[in-house]
This record gives structure tokens, C-alpha cells and sequence, in this order.
């Protein structure tokens, strides 16, 4: 019997309990640093980045960079984060992912809070109607996401980065004028990289990772689309 007590000491039992819970695998730390990078909340960060870099952006708000930049931060992520670490940190969730759907209210009123701030900061800067489209993006793919998963888990990582690339893809296309290819070849295997890394980390099934990047390149690409052609119906009232 002590021959046997020892046998199971080692094999990582414990004497106080008669369930063995084996410990929990690590996490692949590239997978780990693609959720990281690729973030939903960073997502509104890099489509302006991108608008700037890519486009006429450059030129004709070459000295406003900062006054473009430091609200999108702080509005779109500094906000959001620092909210959820006190929810946190009160006790108020229990994690950072957000899994309890009960704990959804003040994280994603936060959310929207802030996402709303900063559309009304372009939209009192009278900005083109197709950037404010952009900036409501979030939003929207938002109140998809609160919808649909009540019915249905899907992808917010995957919504996010598909909501960037649908986005810059009909700024190219039906805005600027511009087909950045390379660019998109860029995005698709960040998204595709994005999409193994969910996989690999068992936090989402292939078909919540396809489901949610689709959702959000289209509606993403169609706001986008609408606010373009809301613009120029309404320069051409104005004419």
C-alpha cells in the first residue's frame, strides 16, 4: 500500500482529492502573439494607418497626422481597455474574454461609448462621409456580433480583421481608385494566420472563424460602399 501511495504522489495525484485534473496545456506563443497583434481592438487603428499610408490622405492631411491618430487611440483602444481591466479588477467580470454573454451589458456599453465618441469627433470635424463610415464600422460589426451571438458563437477576432479588410478594399476600389494588391495579399494571410492561430488555441471551430470573417468583410465593405454613394449624392445636391 505505501509502494502504491507513492506511485500515485508521483503520477501527479493528490491525497485530498480522488479526481486528477491534468494541467493545462500552454498556449503556442505564435498563435499568442498573432491575437495579440491582430486584435479587435486595434483593428479601427490600423484601417486609418492604412488609409494614411496608401492614399491622397498623406497629402492633403499632411500636417494633421496626430489629430487623426490621438483620438482613434485613445477613443478605440486606450478606452475600451482601461474600462475592462476595472470591470475587471472590481470584480465586476470574471475574465478578459468576456465568455459570461451576462457580463455583456457594461463592457459593451463601454464599447459603444466609446466608439460613439469618436465617430462624433470626425463627424464635428464635418470629415467625408465614407471616412465617418469607417469610423462607424466598429459599431456596427458590434451590434452584429451582440445579435448573432445570441444564437450563435462566431469569431470577434475574426470580425475584426475581416472588418479591416473589407474596409480598405472598398476605400481602394470605390473611393481612391486604387488596386493595392500586394497589400491585400498582406492582409489575407495575416487573416489567415489570425484564423489558424483561434484554431490552435481552441478558442473558436472552423466554422465560427469562416462565419465571422465573412460577416465582417462584408458589412465592413458595404458600409463603407454606402457611405461613399451617400457622399456623392449629396455633392451632387450641393452643385
Amino acid at each position: 500500500m505505501i509502494e502504491e501511495t507513492e506511485n500515485v504522489q508521483d503520477m501527479g495525484y493528490s491525497n485530498s482529492s480522488i479526481f486528477y485534473k491534468p494541467p493545462k496545456e500552454k498556449e503556442p506563443i505564435l498563435a499568442r502573439i498573432f491575437s495579440i497583434i491582430l486584435h479587435p481592438l486595434f483593428m479601427v487603428l490600423y484601417a486609418v494607418i492604412l488609409i494614411f499610408v496608401h492614399t491622397d490622405f498623406k497629402f492633403l492631411f499632411a500636417n494633421q497626422f496626430v489629430q487623426f491618430m490621438a483620438p482613434v487611440l485613445f477613443f478605440s483602444c486606450i478606452i475600451p481597455a482601461s474600462g475592462i481591466y476595472f470591470l475587471k479588477i472590481s470584480g465586476i467580470i470574471q475574465n478578459f474574454r468576456l465568455n459570461n454573454r451576462n457580463e455583456w451589458l457594461l463592457p459593451f456599453s463601454i464599447f459603444f461609448l466609446s466608439y460613439g465618441l469618436l465617430f462624433y469627433y470626425f463627424f464635428s470635424a464635418k470629415l467625408y462621409i465614407w471616412f465617418l463610415a469607417v469610423v462607424a464600422i466598429p459599431v456596427i460589426l458590434l451590434i452584429v456580433y451582440t445579435i448573432v451571438s445570441r444564437f450563435w458563437n462566431i469569431s470577434a477576432y475574426m470580425m475584426g480583421i475581416g472588418g479591416l479588410i473589407g474596409c480598405i478594399m472598398s476605400v481602394c476600389y470605390h473611393i481612391k481608385g486604387l488596386n493595392l494588391y500586394v497589400l491585400f495579399i498582406i492582409l489575407f494571410i495575416l487573416a489567415g494566420c489570425l484564423g489558424v492561430s483561434r484554431l490552435a488555441m481552441n478558442k473558436s471551430t472552423p466554422a465560427q472563424v469562416y462565419i465571422g470573417f465573412l460577416i465582417g468583410i462584408v458589412i465592413s465593405y458595404l458600409t463603407v460602399y454606402v457611405g461613399a454613394y451617400w457622399g456623392f449624392v449629396i455633392f451632387l445636391k450641393n452643385l
